[in-house]
Protein backbone atom coordinates (compact mmCIF):
# COMPACT_ATOMS: atom_id res chain seq x y z
CA UNK A 1 0.00 0.00 0.00
CA UNK A 2 1.30 3.51 -0.53
CA UNK A 3 3.06 5.54 2.11
CA UNK A 4 2.13 8.39 2.96
CA UNK A 5 4.35 11.60 2.40
CA UNK A 6 4.71 12.40 6.75
CA UNK A 7 6.34 8.78 7.34
CA UNK A 8 9.20 9.63 3.95
CA UNK A 9 10.04 12.63 5.68
CA UNK A 10 10.86 11.19 8.82
CA UNK A 11 13.17 8.70 7.48
CA UNK A 12 16.79 9.30 6.59
CA UNK A 13 17.41 9.74 3.04
CA UNK A 14 18.14 6.61 1.07
CA UNK A 15 15.88 4.34 3.30
CA UNK A 16 12.74 2.38 2.66
CA UNK A 17 10.11 1.50 5.05
CA UNK A 18 7.52 -1.75 5.05
CA UNK A 19 4.41 -1.36 7.22
CA UNK A 20 3.64 -4.17 9.69
CA UNK A 21 0.58 -4.62 10.73
CA UNK A 22 0.68 -7.24 13.89
CA UNK A 23 3.62 -4.47 15.21
CA UNK A 24 1.88 -1.51 14.15
CA UNK A 25 4.67 0.39 12.96
CA UNK A 26 7.26 1.11 10.22
CA UNK A 27 10.72 -0.88 9.62
CA UNK A 28 12.84 1.18 8.33
CA UNK A 29 15.52 -0.44 5.82
CA UNK A 30 18.59 0.12 3.29
CA UNK A 31 18.67 -2.45 0.41
CA UNK A 32 21.17 -3.01 -1.87
CA UNK A 33 21.01 -6.07 -4.62
CA UNK A 34 24.17 -8.13 -4.94
CA UNK A 35 25.09 -10.46 -7.88
CA UNK A 36 24.76 -14.32 -6.95
CA UNK A 37 26.86 -16.02 -8.78
CA UNK A 38 25.32 -19.75 -8.11
CA UNK A 39 22.03 -18.81 -9.09
CA UNK A 40 23.11 -16.47 -11.92
CA UNK A 41 20.87 -13.54 -10.93
CA UNK A 42 20.86 -10.85 -8.23
CA UNK A 43 19.42 -11.08 -4.69
CA UNK A 44 18.56 -8.07 -2.29
CA UNK A 45 20.22 -7.84 1.61
CA UNK A 46 18.59 -5.65 3.39
CA UNK A 47 19.77 -3.45 6.88
CA UNK A 48 17.42 -2.69 9.50
CA UNK A 49 17.74 1.07 10.06
CA UNK A 50 14.90 1.81 12.88
CA UNK A 51 11.06 1.85 13.40
CA UNK A 52 8.45 4.82 12.96
CA UNK A 53 6.26 3.90 15.91
CA UNK A 54 3.42 6.75 16.81
CA UNK A 55 4.49 9.67 14.15
CA UNK A 56 8.29 9.38 15.79
CA UNK A 57 11.52 8.01 13.76
CA UNK A 58 14.18 5.85 16.20
CA UNK A 59 17.20 4.23 15.06
CA UNK A 60 17.65 1.07 15.87
CA UNK A 61 20.59 -0.18 18.56
CA UNK A 62 21.69 -2.80 15.87
CA UNK A 63 22.25 -0.26 13.77
CA UNK A 64 23.72 2.47 15.48
CA UNK A 65 26.58 -0.05 16.98
CA UNK A 66 27.56 -1.56 13.53
CA UNK A 67 28.21 2.40 12.83
CA UNK A 68 30.38 3.00 15.54
CA UNK A 69 32.51 -0.11 14.87
CA UNK A 70 32.74 1.08 11.36
CA UNK A 71 34.32 4.76 12.11
CA UNK A 72 36.63 2.99 14.34
CA UNK A 73 37.94 0.99 12.44
CA UNK A 74 38.34 4.08 9.59
CA UNK A 75 39.81 5.83 12.06
CA UNK A 76 42.29 3.31 13.48
CA UNK A 77 43.14 2.64 9.24
CA UNK A 78 43.61 6.34 8.96
CA UNK A 79 46.23 6.86 12.13
CA UNK A 80 48.07 3.18 10.94
CA UNK A 81 48.52 5.24 7.49
CA UNK A 82 49.70 8.54 9.22
CA UNK A 83 52.35 6.35 11.07
CA UNK A 84 53.82 4.60 8.42
CA UNK A 85 53.33 7.58 6.53
CA UNK A 86 55.75 9.31 9.51
CA UNK A 87 57.75 6.80 9.69
CA UNK A 88 59.37 6.84 6.79
CA UNK A 89 57.17 5.78 3.65
CA UNK A 90 56.88 8.91 0.76
CA UNK A 91 53.77 10.57 1.48
CA UNK A 92 51.84 12.67 -1.38
CA UNK A 93 53.08 16.10 0.49
CA UNK A 94 56.64 15.12 0.02
CA UNK A 95 56.20 14.30 -4.04
CA UNK A 96 55.09 18.38 -3.87
CA UNK A 97 57.83 20.83 -4.17
CA UNK A 98 58.35 22.16 -0.45
CA UNK A 99 61.04 24.54 0.53
CA UNK A 100 63.99 23.30 2.60
CA UNK A 101 63.22 25.52 5.76
CA UNK A 102 59.85 23.79 5.74
CA UNK A 103 61.55 20.73 5.68
CA UNK A 104 63.93 21.30 8.37
CA UNK A 105 61.12 22.42 10.60
CA UNK A 106 59.04 18.96 10.00
CA UNK A 107 62.11 16.89 9.99
CA UNK A 108 63.29 18.29 13.36
CA UNK A 109 59.66 18.28 14.82
CA UNK A 110 58.86 14.75 14.09
CA UNK A 111 61.97 13.98 15.93
CA UNK A 112 59.80 15.24 19.08
CA UNK A 113 58.50 12.23 21.34
CA UNK A 114 54.64 12.70 21.31
CA UNK A 115 52.98 10.88 24.57
CA UNK A 116 49.47 11.20 23.00
CA UNK A 117 48.05 8.08 21.96
CA UNK A 118 48.54 8.12 18.01
CA UNK A 119 45.20 6.63 17.30
CA UNK A 120 43.68 9.85 18.48
CA UNK A 121 45.83 12.78 17.19
CA UNK A 122 44.25 14.97 15.13
CA UNK A 123 46.75 17.33 14.79
CA UNK A 124 50.31 16.06 14.29
CA UNK A 125 52.64 17.58 16.54
CA UNK A 126 54.94 18.78 13.26
CA UNK A 127 52.30 20.88 11.88
CA UNK A 128 51.54 22.78 15.43
CA UNK A 129 55.07 23.36 15.81
CA UNK A 130 54.87 24.70 11.89
CA UNK A 131 52.12 26.96 12.04
CA UNK A 132 53.65 28.09 15.54
CA UNK A 133 56.89 29.12 14.41
CA UNK A 134 55.24 30.37 10.99
CA UNK A 135 53.11 32.69 13.29
CA UNK A 136 55.52 33.90 15.45
CA UNK A 137 57.89 35.02 12.98
CA UNK A 138 55.06 37.58 13.03
CA UNK A 139 55.10 38.31 16.75
CA UNK A 140 51.74 35.98 17.02
CA UNK A 141 53.21 33.90 19.79
CA UNK A 142 49.48 33.93 22.47
CA UNK A 143 47.75 30.93 22.00
CA UNK A 144 44.48 32.67 20.26
CA UNK A 145 47.34 34.43 17.38
CA UNK A 146 48.32 31.30 16.73
CA UNK A 147 44.62 29.27 16.15
CA UNK A 148 43.86 32.63 14.38
CA UNK A 149 46.78 32.09 11.78
CA UNK A 150 46.11 28.69 11.77
CA UNK A 151 42.69 29.13 10.49
CA UNK A 152 43.83 32.42 8.17
CA UNK A 153 46.41 29.92 6.82
CA UNK A 154 44.96 26.24 6.95
CA UNK A 155 44.21 26.66 2.66
CA UNK A 156 47.52 27.09 1.91
CA UNK A 157 49.09 25.03 3.91
CA UNK A 158 46.50 22.16 2.71
CA UNK A 159 47.52 23.25 -0.85
CA UNK A 160 51.34 22.18 0.28
CA UNK A 161 50.87 19.27 1.85
CA UNK A 162 47.75 16.44 1.47
CA UNK A 163 47.76 15.77 5.06
CA UNK A 164 47.30 18.59 7.08
CA UNK A 165 44.33 18.64 9.24
CA UNK A 166 41.16 19.86 7.60
CA UNK A 167 39.77 21.62 10.33
CA UNK A 168 40.72 24.77 12.72
CA UNK A 169 42.91 23.78 15.86
CA UNK A 170 41.27 26.05 18.97
CA UNK A 171 43.81 28.40 21.44
CA UNK A 172 43.65 25.64 24.26
CA UNK A 173 44.81 22.77 21.87
CA UNK A 174 47.40 25.08 21.28
CA UNK A 175 48.11 25.82 24.87
CA UNK A 176 47.92 21.98 26.26
CA UNK A 177 50.25 21.21 23.48
CA UNK A 178 53.26 23.51 24.16
CA UNK A 179 52.27 22.56 27.54
CA UNK A 180 52.54 18.96 26.79
CA UNK A 181 56.20 19.06 25.69
CA UNK A 182 58.79 18.70 27.99
CA UNK A 183 61.35 21.75 27.63
CA UNK A 184 64.51 19.19 26.80
CA UNK A 185 62.88 17.54 23.86
CA UNK A 186 61.58 21.08 22.85
CA UNK A 187 65.19 22.56 23.19
CA UNK A 188 66.19 19.38 21.19
CA UNK A 189 63.77 20.76 18.65
CA UNK A 190 65.16 24.41 18.51
CA UNK A 191 68.67 23.53 18.74
CA UNK A 192 68.08 21.29 15.48
CA UNK A 193 66.21 24.46 13.93
CA UNK A 194 69.28 26.65 14.64
CA UNK A 195 71.96 24.70 14.09
CA UNK A 196 72.49 25.46 10.46
CA UNK A 197 71.90 28.93 10.63
CA UNK A 198 75.26 29.32 12.41
CA UNK A 199 77.61 30.55 10.29
CA UNK A 200 81.18 29.54 11.35
CA UNK A 201 83.15 33.00 11.84
CA UNK A 202 86.58 33.15 13.42
CA UNK A 203 85.93 34.78 16.36
CA UNK A 204 82.46 34.44 17.99
CA UNK A 205 81.56 36.53 20.91
CA UNK A 206 78.50 34.91 22.98
CA UNK A 207 76.57 36.78 25.42
CA UNK A 208 75.09 35.54 28.49
CA UNK A 209 72.66 36.85 30.08
CA UNK A 210 69.46 36.48 32.23
CA UNK A 211 65.67 38.47 31.61
CA UNK A 212 62.96 38.68 33.91
CA UNK A 213 59.11 37.99 32.02
CA UNK A 214 57.62 39.74 34.02
CA UNK A 215 54.01 38.75 33.70
CA UNK A 216 54.85 35.48 35.02
CA UNK A 217 55.12 36.58 38.52
CA UNK A 218 54.69 33.90 41.39
CA UNK A 219 55.11 33.71 44.99
CA UNK A 220 58.75 32.58 44.35
CA UNK A 221 59.45 34.92 41.99
CA UNK A 222 58.22 38.76 42.57
CA UNK A 223 60.14 40.23 39.25
CA UNK A 224 58.16 37.22 37.24
CA UNK A 225 60.72 34.40 36.42
CA UNK A 226 64.14 34.79 34.78
CA UNK A 227 65.04 33.31 31.34
CA UNK A 228 68.97 32.94 31.08
CA UNK A 229 69.83 32.98 27.47
CA UNK A 230 73.52 32.07 25.98
CA UNK A 231 72.90 34.16 22.75
CA UNK A 232 75.42 34.31 19.18
CA UNK A 233 76.06 38.19 19.08
CA UNK A 234 77.83 37.30 15.29
CA UNK A 235 75.10 35.14 13.96
CA UNK A 236 72.28 36.82 15.92
CA UNK A 237 70.93 33.52 17.18
CA UNK A 238 70.05 32.50 20.76
CA UNK A 239 71.98 28.75 21.39
CA UNK A 240 69.88 27.73 24.39
CA UNK A 241 68.18 29.10 27.54
CA UNK A 242 66.89 27.78 31.37
CA UNK A 243 63.65 29.13 33.18
CA UNK A 244 64.78 29.69 36.67
CA UNK A 245 63.12 30.88 39.35
CA UNK A 246 65.08 33.50 40.79
CA UNK A 247 67.80 36.07 39.63
CA UNK A 248 70.07 34.99 42.15
CA UNK A 249 69.93 31.48 40.38
CA UNK A 250 71.64 32.40 37.70
CA UNK A 251 74.98 31.63 39.01
CA UNK A 252 74.52 28.29 39.79
CA UNK A 253 72.80 27.71 36.22
CA UNK A 254 74.90 28.79 33.73
CA UNK A 255 78.18 26.28 34.50
CA UNK A 256 75.64 23.44 33.65
CA UNK A 257 74.13 25.11 30.92
CA UNK A 258 77.62 25.08 28.99
CA UNK A 259 77.38 21.28 28.35
CA UNK A 260 76.30 20.48 25.26
CA UNK A 261 77.10 23.61 23.85
CA UNK A 262 79.75 23.82 20.86
CA UNK A 263 81.80 27.14 22.21
CA UNK A 264 85.27 26.06 20.88
CA UNK A 265 87.04 28.89 19.92
CA UNK A 266 84.41 31.47 21.13
CA UNK A 267 84.18 34.42 23.27
CA UNK A 268 81.79 33.97 26.21
CA UNK A 269 80.46 37.13 27.96
CA UNK A 270 78.56 37.78 31.09
CA UNK A 271 77.45 40.22 33.44
CA UNK A 272 79.16 40.22 37.42
CA UNK A 273 76.55 37.78 38.74
CA UNK A 274 77.78 35.00 36.43
CA UNK A 275 81.31 35.74 37.21
CA UNK A 276 81.59 32.47 38.96
CA UNK A 277 84.74 29.98 39.38
CA UNK A 278 82.78 27.12 38.26
CA UNK A 279 81.07 29.09 35.63
CA UNK A 280 84.82 29.84 34.45
CA UNK A 281 86.04 26.65 34.54
CA UNK A 282 83.52 25.01 32.35
CA UNK A 283 83.94 27.55 29.46
CA UNK A 284 87.87 26.54 29.55
CA UNK A 285 87.12 23.11 29.32
CA UNK A 286 84.84 23.75 26.22
CA UNK A 287 87.28 25.01 24.24
CA UNK A 288 86.56 28.98 24.71
CA UNK A 289 87.93 31.88 26.38
CA UNK A 290 85.98 34.32 28.97
CA UNK A 291 85.67 37.65 29.44
CA UNK A 292 83.29 38.19 32.95
CA UNK A 293 82.85 41.69 34.26
CA UNK A 294 84.14 42.11 37.85
CA UNK A 295 81.93 44.61 40.66
CA UNK A 296 81.76 44.53 44.26
CA UNK A 297 80.51 41.74 44.15
CA UNK A 298 83.84 40.19 44.02
CA UNK A 299 84.92 42.85 46.60
CA UNK A 300 89.17 41.39 46.48
CA UNK A 301 89.07 40.80 42.84
CA UNK A 302 87.27 44.01 41.79
CA UNK A 303 89.76 46.32 44.38
CA UNK A 304 92.90 44.29 43.22
CA UNK A 305 92.15 45.07 39.58
CA UNK A 306 91.25 48.67 40.64
CA UNK A 307 94.24 49.19 42.54
CA UNK A 308 96.56 47.76 39.27
CA UNK A 309 95.00 50.48 36.50
CA UNK A 310 95.63 53.08 39.58
CA UNK A 311 99.00 51.93 39.82
CA UNK A 312 101.70 54.78 38.27
CA UNK A 313 104.47 52.37 37.75
CA UNK A 314 102.74 50.21 35.96
CA UNK A 315 104.02 50.85 32.55
CA UNK A 316 102.42 47.32 30.22
CA UNK A 317 99.11 48.90 29.61
CA UNK A 318 97.90 48.22 26.24
CA UNK A 319 95.06 50.94 25.38
CA UNK A 320 92.41 51.03 22.34
CA UNK A 321 90.24 54.22 22.02
CA UNK A 322 87.22 54.21 19.71
CA UNK A 323 85.57 57.51 17.31
CA UNK A 324 82.93 59.55 19.45
CA UNK A 325 79.43 58.35 18.46
CA UNK A 326 76.12 59.96 18.88
CA UNK A 327 73.99 57.00 20.96
CA UNK A 328 70.40 58.06 22.95
CA UNK A 329 70.78 61.87 22.94
CA UNK A 330 74.83 61.54 24.15
CA UNK A 331 78.08 62.02 22.63
CA UNK A 332 79.66 59.12 23.88
CA UNK A 333 83.62 57.86 23.40
CA UNK A 334 84.77 54.29 24.47
CA UNK A 335 88.59 53.40 25.47
CA UNK A 336 89.93 50.53 27.14
CA UNK A 337 92.64 49.75 28.54
CA UNK A 338 94.50 46.20 29.50
CA UNK A 339 97.25 44.90 31.53
CA UNK A 340 98.20 41.64 32.33
CA UNK A 341 96.54 38.81 34.23
CA UNK A 342 99.77 38.11 36.12
CA UNK A 343 99.42 41.54 38.33
CA UNK A 344 97.10 40.59 40.35
CA UNK A 345 99.48 37.87 41.79
CA UNK A 346 99.64 34.00 41.72
CA UNK A 347 96.65 33.86 45.09
CA UNK A 348 94.37 35.56 42.15
CA UNK A 349 95.18 33.91 39.27
CA UNK A 350 95.22 30.23 41.15
CA UNK A 351 91.83 31.10 41.63
CA UNK A 352 91.09 31.70 38.34
CA UNK A 353 91.41 29.05 35.37
CA UNK A 354 93.20 30.90 32.37
CA UNK A 355 93.47 34.06 34.08
CA UNK A 356 97.87 34.17 34.66
CA UNK A 357 98.18 34.10 30.88
CA UNK A 358 95.11 36.42 30.27
CA UNK A 359 94.31 39.67 30.96
CA UNK A 360 92.40 42.22 33.18
CA UNK A 361 90.48 45.14 31.68
CA UNK A 362 89.59 48.56 32.24
CA UNK A 363 86.54 49.72 29.79
CA UNK A 364 85.72 53.90 29.96
CA UNK A 365 82.88 55.50 28.57
CA UNK A 366 82.77 59.00 28.55
CA UNK A 367 79.60 60.94 27.90
CA UNK A 368 78.33 64.37 27.53
CA UNK A 369 74.99 65.13 27.09
CA UNK A 370 73.64 67.00 23.61
CA UNK A 371 70.98 69.03 25.73
CA UNK A 372 72.53 69.94 28.87
CA UNK A 373 76.06 69.48 28.07
CA UNK A 374 76.58 67.67 31.21
CA UNK A 375 79.48 65.03 31.17
CA UNK A 376 80.21 62.10 32.99
CA UNK A 377 82.33 58.77 32.88
CA UNK A 378 82.23 54.95 33.69
CA UNK A 379 84.79 52.67 34.09
CA UNK A 380 84.01 49.16 34.24
CA UNK A 381 86.36 45.80 35.01
CA UNK A 382 86.85 42.31 33.20
CA UNK A 383 88.28 39.51 33.47
CA UNK A 384 89.66 37.46 30.42
CA UNK A 385 91.33 34.11 29.13
CA UNK A 386 92.37 36.10 26.00
CA UNK A 387 96.36 36.36 25.89
CA UNK A 388 98.08 39.15 27.18
CA UNK A 389 100.82 38.43 24.41
CA UNK A 390 98.58 38.84 21.08
CA UNK A 391 99.02 41.47 18.68
CA UNK A 392 95.75 43.33 18.94
CA UNK A 393 95.23 42.19 22.62
CA UNK A 394 93.45 45.71 23.25
CA UNK A 395 91.13 45.65 19.83
CA UNK A 396 90.07 41.94 21.10
CA UNK A 397 89.52 42.81 24.44
CA UNK A 398 87.23 46.17 23.51
CA UNK A 399 85.25 44.07 20.69
CA UNK A 400 84.34 41.21 23.61
CA UNK A 401 82.85 44.14 26.06
CA UNK A 402 80.93 46.03 23.37
CA UNK A 403 79.22 42.93 21.84
CA UNK A 404 78.35 41.59 25.00
CA UNK A 405 75.02 44.39 24.94
CA UNK A 406 74.29 43.10 21.76
CA UNK A 407 72.02 40.26 23.89
CA UNK A 408 70.23 43.36 25.40
CA UNK A 409 70.18 45.32 22.79
CA UNK A 410 69.35 42.93 19.79
CA UNK A 411 67.31 40.07 21.36
CA UNK A 412 66.04 41.49 24.96
CA UNK A 413 64.81 44.79 23.61
CA UNK A 414 63.36 43.21 20.56
CA UNK A 415 61.31 40.42 23.00
CA UNK A 416 59.97 43.05 25.34
CA UNK A 417 59.20 45.41 22.23
CA UNK A 418 58.68 44.12 19.62
CA UNK A 419 56.83 40.84 21.16
CA UNK A 420 55.97 42.05 24.11
CA UNK A 421 57.16 39.56 25.94
CA UNK A 422 56.73 40.72 29.33
CA UNK A 423 53.13 40.29 28.89
CA UNK A 424 53.33 36.71 28.66
CA UNK A 425 51.17 35.55 31.60
CA UNK A 426 51.51 32.23 32.42
CA UNK A 427 52.35 29.98 35.52
CA UNK A 428 53.45 26.85 33.91
CA UNK A 429 57.21 26.20 33.43
CA UNK A 430 56.77 24.40 30.37
CA UNK A 431 54.47 26.49 28.83
CA UNK A 432 56.81 29.62 29.83
CA UNK A 433 59.73 27.95 28.38
CA UNK A 434 58.59 26.41 25.09
CA UNK A 435 56.61 30.09 24.33
CA UNK A 436 59.72 31.93 24.77
CA UNK A 437 62.28 29.84 22.77
CA UNK A 438 59.21 30.41 19.40
CA UNK A 439 59.82 34.15 20.17
CA UNK A 440 64.21 33.40 20.27
CA UNK A 441 63.63 31.38 16.86
CA UNK A 442 61.64 34.62 15.22
CA UNK A 443 64.07 36.44 16.12
CA UNK A 444 66.93 34.43 14.96
CA UNK A 445 65.07 34.57 11.69
CA UNK A 446 64.66 38.05 11.15
CA UNK A 447 68.09 38.52 11.80
CA UNK A 448 69.19 36.30 9.40
CA UNK A 449 66.62 38.40 6.78
CA UNK A 450 68.55 41.42 7.80
CA UNK A 451 72.05 40.04 6.89
CA UNK A 452 70.81 38.49 4.08
CA UNK A 453 69.30 41.97 2.85
CA UNK A 454 72.68 44.14 4.28
CA UNK A 455 74.43 41.65 1.58
CA UNK A 456 72.44 42.26 -1.30
CA UNK A 457 72.20 45.65 -1.03
CA UNK A 458 74.11 48.45 0.48
CA UNK A 459 71.01 50.13 1.62
CA UNK A 460 69.88 50.59 5.07
CA UNK A 461 68.17 46.58 6.11
CA UNK A 462 64.83 46.59 6.65
CA UNK A 463 63.80 47.27 10.00
CA UNK A 464 62.26 43.91 12.30
CA UNK A 465 59.17 45.75 12.94
CA UNK A 466 58.87 45.74 9.03
CA UNK A 467 59.44 42.52 8.29
CA UNK A 468 57.82 41.53 11.09
CA UNK A 469 54.50 43.36 9.49
CA UNK A 470 55.40 41.78 5.92
CA UNK A 471 55.21 38.31 7.58
CA UNK A 472 51.49 38.35 8.54
CA UNK A 473 50.72 35.41 5.42
CA UNK A 474 51.46 31.78 5.80
CA UNK A 475 53.03 32.43 2.24
CA UNK A 476 55.65 35.23 2.79
CA UNK A 477 56.45 33.49 6.18
CA UNK A 478 57.50 30.37 3.94
CA UNK A 479 59.17 31.99 1.68
CA UNK A 480 61.13 33.84 4.41
CA UNK A 481 61.89 30.77 6.36
CA UNK A 482 63.14 29.50 2.60
CA UNK A 483 64.96 32.10 1.88
CA UNK A 484 66.98 32.07 5.26
CA UNK A 485 67.55 28.28 5.12
CA UNK A 486 68.91 28.40 1.62
CA UNK A 487 71.08 31.03 2.04
CA UNK A 488 72.63 28.67 5.03
CA UNK A 489 72.81 25.44 3.07
CA UNK A 490 74.76 27.81 0.22
CA UNK A 491 77.08 29.60 3.02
Amino acid sequence: MPVDQKILKLIPEGCRVNWNATNKRYYVFKSKYVYDPSKKRGKEIRTQVGVVVDGKFQFSKSYLLKQQVKELKETAAKAAEKSSARTGKQTAAETKPVPDGVKAVLDSASKVKDSRQQSKVVYPLDYVYLVSLLASLSGQTSCVQIADFWASSRPALEALFDDFPRENISHDTVRRLLMLIDPAEFASFYKRLVTPLLDQYLSRVVAVDGQAVRASRTEKAASGRFVLTFYDTENGVALCQKVVGEKENEITHAASMVEGLDLSGCVVTADAMNTQRSFAKSLVEAGADYCLAVKENQKTLWYDIRMAFLDVTETRARSWTGDAALEHGRLERRSVRVLPGSVLGPAQCGHWIGLEEGCIIAAVTESTDKKTGRESSQERYFITTLRWDSRLIAEQAARAVRRHWGVENELHYVLDVDFQQDRTQCKNANYLYNRVLLNKFAVGVLNKLQNEESKESAAEPTSKKRWMNKLHSAQTALAALARVYQAAIHA
